[in-house]
């Protein structure tokens, strides 16, 4: 009997509470993941309306930026297995359904291989009886492979010939593919820029270089906002401004060269208001921004003691003179890949934290691919479908809540007060209905 005089009362206290937007909204702010929080969307309009509104989401990325899944190595180079998923342990159940389906197992006959790799979509080669290229995203429920036509290659003048070219991503309404292809003949450069519109590539725009410096092919160029930063000579990074036309040249820091492979990186900002640069040299990691025409030293980290204790942990890393930076392409966030005596090291910046995550089969070190939950979250819509009762009120027949990647969700609602929520045909508390919507299998 006190159990049961128990309930009425908590009820009573969870529908306060819930009831307070104020409350609502910090409730909503520690869910963890943008995968509950799209299942909290489902209760009702009320919380939908408060999860989707943009102020909120800004909150809820500064908490929880999106998590870092794990990475593909495409370790190409070596042999025609097509790129390898290392999940980043541990991770919570929630995820492991999600984290399951980011192998490439079904398409081991295309061998394909990685071109780019952000939020949540892969961009990769496939070759058949003919080359082409795919767009897979393993997040979505049902998103399969979608072939998309290869890379265009430009018809060049004799004594012409490919020193530059590389696919980018940018992130706006949905993700938009550039590829730019650069040609050198005589010290003189022309970069193709192309674009992927309606499934095709188009050509965007034809630039003269000049006298700029050519670009490196490493560090990877990056794409922020409608700028291009490319890595050029020992001391430059070219900025190509897509919306001007324009080319410029900014300098490094003082004291930073690009140097050999693994010593420089650029990364990208994630409100896209500029760029990052990440040096090492030896043990030493510094972390720059660049923002209005300027380099800001945001972080330095020496890795010096890190490395010593992780060789004392883990005796299969070899004792290495210095660690350099895999070649990876990312949204600057809290982690960067290391790599130090043929093993993949993870450092969390935030925490300050060194360890091994990947160990290679071969001397030969593949790029790799950071992969990371998908943001910002794609929230179900709600259809509703009224008749009309007289003149003063209509009810709801039925209703669809549409979950994104084309999953529905349908209940007969007959003569429910609009708008109906879904916790009133069910005839569960919001918290019930909460805990309760537990979609397995579907990725958002």
């Amino acid at each position: 009997m006190e159990g049961d005089s128990q309930t009425p009362r908590a009820a009573v206290i969870v529908s306060k509470v819930l009831e307070d937007d104020d409350l609502l909204v910090e409730i909503l702010l520690h869910v963890g993941f943008p995968t509950t929080l799209v299942r909290a969307a489902l209760v009702c309009k009320r919380w939908l309306g408060h999860a989707s509104e943009p102020a909120f989401l800004r909150r809820f990325r500064k908490l929880h930026p999106p998590r870092l899944l794990g990475f593909y190595n495409d370790d190409r180079y070596c042999d025609s297995a097509p790129p390898t998923f290392v999940r980043m342990l541990p991770q919570p159940a929630e995820l492991s359904a999600i984290v399951r389906r980011t192998n490439f197992s079904a398409y081991r006959r295309l061998s394909p291989g990685m071109l780019d790799c952000r939020n949540g979509s892969v961009f990769t080669t496939l070759y058949t009886d003919k080359s082409a290229l795919g767009v897979h995203r393993p997040l979505c429920h049902g998103g399969g492979l979608t072939i998309v036509p290869s890379l265009p290659r430009p018809l060049l003048p004799l004594g012409s010939s490919c020193t530059f070219r590389q696919v980018l991503s940018k992130q706006g309404d949905g993700l938009s593919y550039y590829y730019l292809y650069v040609e050198s003949s005589n010290q003189e450069y022309r970069m193709h820029v192309y674009m992927m519109q309606d499934g095709s590539w188009r050509r965007h725009h034809l630039l003269d270089i000049g006298q700029l410096l050519r670009p490196r092919s490493k560090p990877k160029a990056v794409l922020v906002g409608n700028k291009i930063y490319m890595a050029a000579g020992p001391t430059n990074i070219v900025v190509l401004d897509l919306k001007t036309l324009s080319f410029s040249t900014v300098q490094l820091p003082q004291g930073v060269e690009h140097g050999s492979r693994g010593t420089t990186m650029l990364s990208r900002a994630g409100d896209a208001s500029g760029v990052y640069l990440i040096h090492v040299k030896e043990f030493q990691l510094r972390i720059w921004l660049r923002k209005e025409d300027n380099w800001l030293l945001v972080d330095s980290i020496c890795l010096h003691e890190m490395c010593a204790n992780l060789r004392k942990s883990d005796s299969t890393i070899k004792n290495g003179h210095n660690v350099l930076l895999m070649d990876q392409v990312v949204d600057y966030g809290d982690f960067v890949f290391l790599q130090m005596g043929g093993c993949v090291l993870h450092l969390d910046v935030r925490c300050r934290t060194l360890r091994k995550v990947y160990e290679y089969r071969s001397t030969h070190l593949g790029d790799i691919h950071p992969f990371t939950m998908i943001w910002p979250p794609a929230f179900p819509t709600v259809k509703y479908e009224s008749c009309k009762l007289g003149t003063s009120f209509s009810c709801v027949t039925a209703f669809t809540i549409i979950l994104p990647h084309h999953c529905f969700y349908h209940r007969s609602a007959a003569f429910l007060n609009y708008p109906a929520p879904l916790s009133a045909k069910l005839k569960l508390g919001p918290t019930q209905v909460y805990n309760m919507l537990i979609f397995q299998n579907v990725g958002f």
